[in-house]
């Protein structure tokens, strides 16, 4: 049984996660579009091709709330979780305890299902980025008008190439998470960032378009118009919102997965 030190408050831990789930709710209600969008800003102004940036306009202000909610929501969790894991008598850092408690990945049975969710990952990051990717190499799967995003269509236009890189990126965090592995030259922090900032997009755009969708289907939304699609087919945004929420999540397990079978020793207990 785990005893719990004196210092230890309930209310401490409850308000922390409570915090904590406010603040990365608030962000998730737009946080993956204000990312996407600046990355097609950085795009825009290399290329000087301003793609479909002019039917998104960035609101600067909600946007960096969205964000700042993020991080702020995030280091909230994590001093909820260290303040807890003390409490325990664990180590702040890793969550180890002298007595084994807080082992290895195998110990907790979840080594092959997040293995598994890692290539589940690569397969759906791979259809994202492929569907982006012809789109931006002028094919037309998926769309009911072939100008749907003007005439002069390239790989390098904001919102298609850049977001098929990003699938390629999920592509390899899959793989990378799966097999439990990354170049040397790469510390293990940058692809555990990129998943968890993956992880936040993928599922609060899923979340949101499914939720949706199914509000539609209720008769409790108005389904959109075809002229509100901007020319993309009906199906992709009925099956690219699930697939967001599935990559999403298996990403995340992927991630927990790696983490548990490459943290090594603790430099701060020394346990490991």
């Amino acid at each position: 049984m785990v005893s719990l030190t004196s210092s230890y408050r309930p209310a401490v831990v409850a308000g922390g996660w409570i915090a904590a789930g406010l603040l990365i709710g608030y962000s998730a209600t737009g946080v993956a579009f204000d990312i996407l969008l600046l990355i097609m800003h950085g795009v825009s102004l290399l290329s000087g091709d301003t793609g479909m940036l002019g039917l998104m306009d960035m609101d600067w202000l909600l946007s960096g709330s969205r964000i700042a909610a993020l991080v702020a929501g995030t280091a909230a969790a994590i001093a909820t979780m260290r303040y807890r894991r003390r409490a325990l008598g664990a180590c702040a850092r890793c969550g180890r305890a002298a007595d084994g408690r807080g082992g290895p990945d195998g110990r907790h049975g979840l080594s092959g299902y997040t293995r598994h969710a890692g290539y589940a990952c690569a397969l759906l990051a791979a259809a994202y980025g492929g569907l982006k990717a012809q789109w931006g190499l002028g094919g037309t799967f998926g769309l009911d008008d072939p100008r749907a995003f003007g005439d002069d269509v390239h790989l390098w236009t904001p919102g298609l190439g850049d977001t098929a890189v990003l699938g390629l990126i999920g592509v390899a965090l899959g793989i990378g998470f799966a097999r439990t592995w990354t170049p040397r030259f790469i510390p293990r922090w940058m692809p555990l960032t990129a998943a968890f900032v993956g992880s936040v997009m993928s599922i609060s755009v899923g979340l949101l378009g499914t939720g949706m969708s199914v509000a539609a289907g209720l008769g409790l939304l108005e389904p959109p118009n075809h002229g509100d699609l901007g020319g993309v087919s009906a199906w992709v945004f009925q099956g690219i919102y699930p697939l967001f929420l599935t990559w999403g999540l298996t990403m995340a397990v992927a991630a927990v997965g790696y983490h548990y079978r490459t943290r090594g020793r603790c430099a701060a207990c020394g346990l490991g």
